[in-house]
């Protein structure tokens, strides 16, 4: 959860210039009719000009190969407000790959990242194949994420919340022998923060190698004091996409939303949690928050690595690839574990792509867990299909909101699963910011990947497909999950105002941009 005032002053600020141009060329436009004599002929340049700018713009956004449902906000506010929504355009609107840092970076496009593992181009691997639709979901992922399935070598421990997830972090970081890799949306100077980020500069000191990267906007509340000191130290410290001035610029809706943490390149960390106080509940907070977080041990922590290493050459223009990162590992266990990545710089919706297939290969039950739901036409679609096909499908979502405005879109989705008889809970113990998929309690998804278009074609994500014993805990804990939440009722829900209703179902048009 984020709530951060310099993210929300920015976003003001763009809105703001985008009002003033609106006025101000009203007023230039008038002033100039009343001090030249040849009037008729000015206005008419100036209505001219403006006009072709906004052709220009609208048919830019309407030949854009997106999903025409991307670009309908766009389309709408463009119509209706010309210099405001040329404005926002320029602003949110404009494709990541179109950008320069996209082009100076080529070992970012596709999987040219990726030299120490196995490639989908050279070959299927083999895999287990006690269930061949896991192997296929597998395969298929391979080829759509990049990176690939590790079978029977990696271990995976499920740490519900910060309380399980803080103390088993601090004991991987002060076992470390020899590199740290760290890289949060989220990191503050608060107990937490402070607590793991300390104890990184002491082993940076004793002469631990340590790379962090946070994202610029997301830990925008960090303090200039305790920035300046991570700085001193010995840590090798990268600010994800720095924004300077928001206006017309790309960087301030293309983020950085994953978590990873890797050890030794022995353990590695990923999930949902940041570095903050909020998510770990021995610390007094406004509310009970549920996260989740999964603890890798062996081959597949090769992945966090090399994702962790894309992020830093797309920020440093510095590949690092030395076979010391990618030590081997010798830990057997049962299942596959894949690690799954996605971005803007990316042709597809790799997550989201994966998690159709799984949706359509389910056969019996779909569990998922989300903070913020504001579904695409493609996965709206697959669930219900798959719904009516009688497969068992049941969504938690926050029943504490902590953004709101985003939260009436979350209800508007409610809305639609509760009509295609699809089980919608909210969660009544405080907020939950698990973001969990799993299908016939066989195969889960444990990441960042929230179930809304930013995060499946405007964030950076990443998440951890695996099977095995680990799955079973998941299944455990959305059980219990379940029972502290309040099962929405349709009829009871359909009765709510009018007016928060169809507010919802406006807010519901802006879901792919929001």
């Amino acid at each position: 959860m984020e709530k951060s005032i310099r993210k929300i002053m920015f976003i003001l600020m763009i809105v703001i210039i985008a009002i003033s141009l609106r006025f101000g060329f009203e007023y230039v436009y008038n002033f100039i009719l009343n001090l030249i004599d040849h009037r008729p002929y000015i206005g008419f340049a100036i209505r001219t000009l403006l006009v072709a700018i906004v052709v220009v713009v609208w048919m830019y956004v309407s030949l854009r190969s997106e999903n025409p449902t991307q670009k309908l906000p766009w389309l709408l506010i463009l119509t209706f407000e010309p210099i405001i929504g040329i404005t926002l355009f320029l602003s949110f609107g404009r494709g990541f790959k179109n950008s320069f840092r996209y082009r100076r970076r080529p070992l970012i496009h596709d999987d040219a990242y990726i030299t120490k593992e196995t490639k989908s181009s050279d070959g299927p691997l083999t895999l287990p194949t006690d269930d061949k639709d896991l192997t296929h979901i597998f395969h298929a992922s391979h080829r759509i994420s990049y990176h690939q399935p590790f079978a029977d070598s990696t271990e995976i421990t499920v740490l519900k919340n910060g309380e399980a997830f803080y103390p088993d972090l601090i004991n991987s970081i002060e076992n470390a022998k020899q590199f740290i890799l760290m890289e949060f949306f989220i990191i503050r100077n608060d107990t937490r923060s402070r607590q793991v980020l300390d104890l990184m500069m002491k082993k940076a000191e004793e002469g631990i190698e340590v790379k962090l990267i946070f994202d610029a906007l997301g830990s925008a509340r960090i303090s200039r004091k305790y920035l300046k000191k991570l700085r001193k130290s010995p840590i090798d410290v990268i600010i994800n996409d720095r924004i300077y001035f928001p206006l017309f610029n790309t960087r301030m809706n293309f983020r950085n939303h994953r978590k990873i943490v890797v050890v030794d390149g022995l353990v590695g960390y990923t999930g949902g949690m940041n570095l903050a106080d909020e998510y770990d509940n021995t610390i007094a907070y406004d509310y009970y928050f549920r996260d989740t977080q999964v603890k890798l041990v062996g081959e597949a922590v090769r992945s966090l690595t090399c994702i962790f290493f894309k992020d830093y050459y797309y920020n440093t223009g510095h590949f690092i690839d030395d076979d010391i990162y990618y030590p081997k590992t010798n830990v057997k266990t049962r299942g596959i574990t894949q690690i799954l990545q996605s971005g803007p710089d990316s042709h597809e919706a790799h997550i989201r792509n994966v998690y159709l297939k799984m949706i359509l290969t389910a056969k019996k039950s779909i569990r998922i867990m989300t903070p913020y739901m504001a579904l695409d036409q493609e996965t709206l679609t697959a669930l219900i299909v798959a719904r009516r096909s009688g497969v068992d499908v049941e969504i938690i979502i926050p029943g504490t909101p902590d953004k709101r405005l985003v939260y009436n879109v979350t209800k508007f989705f409610a809305t639609v699963m509760l009509k295609h008889d699809i089980n919608v809970y909210q969660y009544t113990k405080g907020f939950s910011h698990a973001k969990i998929f799993v299908i016939d309690d066989k195969l889960a998804s444990v990441g960042s990947y929230n179930l809304d278009n930013r995060s499946a074609v405007i964030d950076f994500e990443i998440t951890a497909l695996f099977t095995g014993s680990a799955v079973q805990t998941i299944v455990d804990q959305f059980i219990q999950d379940k029972q502290d939440s309040h099962k929405i009722d349709p009829i009871t829900w359909q009765k709510r105002n009018i007016f928060i209703k169809v507010f919802e179902g406006l807010l519901s048009i802006f879901a792919p941009i929001i």
